[in-house]
């Protein structure tokens, strides 16, 4: 569908933005397209309320940071790329104009990513579009974390932290410790224990419907962070209640890109 009302969010702190949002706004104007600019942070779910589409510019790290309000609102996202790796944000900087162009017109592909819904004992709860990672917060000390799968015993883990993603999240932290990946269309959790003791202790990937629960009774020296937000104290918020949200995100991409064109990119594959 052609949009409308756009959404757009900036990151200040990285360079080249000023001239990516006049481009913006230069062409939305042409078009007749409502623009909502946003450049505060975090952002709520009013201010994207209403919009047909959501630009971000900026890193990955500021498309994470829009995730959430963008699926519990049903509003699509796309970013332009000003960060270092871009596998969220698959818009290059350059042509913006014809990109933009062309998403307005409605020329594009929707793909929907699977969330994770985490729940905390306090009965708060977040939704994340990566990963959510319990870990311990003196580099020099090993964590013990129990898991249990629908209630069911999986494993007790002497290591680092736990690291439990989406298939979009697979190609982030649990890439980097080792984990698999994971082809975004598929419904799975991957859990990937960090600098495991053990060293049969690898990645399990569990089917999306499984709902899991993560218990440690070093809860007083563990963090944890949802998709790369500030870390959290650990106290008061285990047991940590982990399963596949019944929201998605929309991404809008590039009708000619596919994810192995992006990991081929990305990861210098031959």
């Amino acid at each position: 569908m052609s949009l409308r009302r756009l959404a757009l969010i900036v990151n200040r702190s990285k360079s080249g933005v000023d001239e990516i949002v006049h481009t913006i706004r230069e062409v939305t104007q042409s078009a007749g397209v409502t623009l909502v600019m946003v450049d505060n942070w975090p952002i709520s779910r009013e201010t994207i309320r209403g919009c047909d589409a959501c630009c971000v510019v900026g890193g990955d790290g500021t498309f994470l940071g829009v995730a959430e309000p963008a699926a519990l609102e049903g509003v699509p996202l796309f970013g332009i790329n000003r960060g270092k790796l871009g596998f969220l944000a698959a818009y290059p900087s350059e042509d913006i104009a014809g990109s933009i162009r062309t998403i307005l017109a409605g020329d594009y592909r929707l793909e929907n990513r699977a969330l994770l819904e985490i729940r905390f004992a306090n009965q708060t709860f977040n939704l994340a579009l990566n990963d959510v990672v319990l870990k311990t917060r003196d580099v020099f000390r090993m964590g013990r974390f129990i898991v249990r799968a629908d209630g069911g015993n999986v494993n007790e883990y002497r290591a680092d932290g736990l690291i439990l993603a989406t298939p979009t999240g697979s190609t982030a932290y649990n890439l980097a410790a080792g984990g698999p990946l994971v082809d975004p269309a598929a419904s799975v959790i991957a859990l990937t224990p960090i600098c495991a003791h053990t060293l049969s202790n690898r990645s399990v990937i569990f089917d999306g419907e499984t709902e899991l629960e993560v218990h440690s009774e070093d809860v007083a020296h563990l963090g944890l962070s949802v998709d790369g937000r500030p870390t959290l104290e650990a106290q008061g918020r285990l047991p940590l209640v982990v399963r596949t949200a019944k929201v998605q995100l929309s991404l809008i991409r590039p009708k000619n890109l596919t994810h192995f064109d992006i990991l081929r990119n990305k990861l210098k594959w031959a």
